[in-house]
């Protein structure tokens, strides 16, 4: 996978998959709407470069009180459609800003936004595959 190289060195810990193909359907299980379960990834989606930079921005500017707000939001979002590789990525930088690491966060955060076309491919493929009674 191309994204290997881009985080492993920052977050030596990330997982090696990219996509729990299971989350969907536990999502769509818990939420008994198979609808509801999809739409809530393609709004995932739709919201991911906006999160993203305003993840870097706050990185950036070292406020940590926005960067933790958006970075938490990511990580359940990224959880919850099962992107389990942008989860753990999203993890490292919560640890470096945790830590009071700010250049380590910033050098993880845009480690994490290497693996977001990567994490964005999985997503829609799985997506695609599935038909909406397949959540079932």
């Amino acid at each position: 996978m191309a994204s290997d190289g881009v985080v492993g060195p920052v977050c030596p810990g990330l997982t090696v998959d990219e996509l729990d193909p299971s989350a969907l359907t536990r999502l769509a299980s818990e939420l008994e709407s198979d609808d509801l379960a999809r739409s809530i990834a393609q709004t995932y989606l739709r919201m991911l470069d906006t999160r993203l930079t305003r993840a870097a921005s706050a990185l950036e500017r070292r406020d940590e009180v926005d960067a933790m707000d958006v970075l938490l939001s990511l990580r359940v979002s990224s959880a919850t459609v099962g992107l389990v590789r942008l989860e753990s990525a999203v993890l490292c930088v919560i640890d470096a800003v945790r830590r009071g690491e700010p250049d380590l966060a910033r050098e993880r955060g845009d480690s994490m936004l290497g693996l977001a076309p990567a994490a964005r491919h999985a997503l829609r493929s799985q997506l695609e595959r599935a038909a909406p009674a397949a959540f079932a």
